[in-house]
């Protein structure tokens, strides 16, 4: 696995023949996760191909991780994700609103509930993050691995709250994608296609760890695009689907 990946920027009125080498890469996404679960976040990382490393925490009881998603140049300064604790202001304010919303409960606020469904029908929709693979391979062998892991391991399954898989289609005439979705262990039964062409999708609804607020839980996006002539276009550069 490649790991995240982005492209040049390049602006509107740069001078003609400037360099073209990039200049700004997605650097880091923090993550935080519930105290004492670490093992479980971690793991999650782990079974997508990443490279973990486990640090020593000056700020917490609990370790820091640093999480390198191209696990072939895991010292590069980019493309990585720091992963921590929750600090307990958080954690006393998230009590606080899951009080004041029942969440968890029997009568949950109507608000809540609208969103909660909304967010289970169309999880892409949510805040969330994308992890785009280079090999189609390599995202179908992690979503092996996640599956496996939430069959043998219940407590790890329990915090997989769903898995949307999403096939890709290509333009009119491009057999290959079809071929390749049919003979795919993963997209074959899938029944919906991504939201833009030439790719894949899978969208991943978890609380092992959060970008904000963690009783909301978090959703990951396991990206990849079909490239060569023909397939120019897709969610990620064009407006057009």
């Amino acid at each position: 696995m490649s790991g995240l990946t982005s492209p040049n920027i390049v602006r509107e009125d740069a001078p003609s023949g400037s360099a073209a080498a990039p200049t700004t890469s997605l650097g880091h996404l923090a993550l935080h996760f519930r105290p004492g679960e670490q093992a479980l976040a971690s793991r999650f990382f782990e079974l997508l191909g990443a490279r973990v490393q486990e640090f020593p925490n000056k700020f917490s009881d609990e370790p820091l991780y640093i999480i390198a998603m191209d696990h072939a140049a895991p010292a590069r300064a980019d493309n990585i994700i720091f992963l921590f604790a929750l600090k307990p202001a958080q954690l006393e304010l998230e009590n606080v609103i899951k009080k004041s919303l029942g969440v968890g409960s029997r009568d949950p606020h109507p608000a809540l509930q609208a969103f909660l469904d909304q967010r289970a029908q169309w999880p892409e929709s949510y805040l969330h993050f994308g992890l785009h693979f280079s090999r189609l391979e390599d995202l179908e062998a992690a979503v092996a691995g996640l599956r496996k892991e939430m069959a043998s391991n219940p407590e790890f399954g329990a915090r997989i709250q769903g898995l949307q898989i999403l096939k890709a289609r290509g333009e009119e005439g491009d057999r290959a994608i079809d071929e390749r979705m049919a003979a795919s262990p993963v997209f074959s039964q899938a029944e919906e296609f991504a939201y833009g062409r030439h790719g894949v999708q899978v969208h991943i609804r978890t609380d092992l760890f959060a970008t904000g607020l963690s009783l909301f839980g978090s959703v990951v996006e396991l990206d990849y695009v079909f490239t060569g002539r023909g397939r120019e276009r897709n969610a990620f550069n064009s407006a057009i689907f």
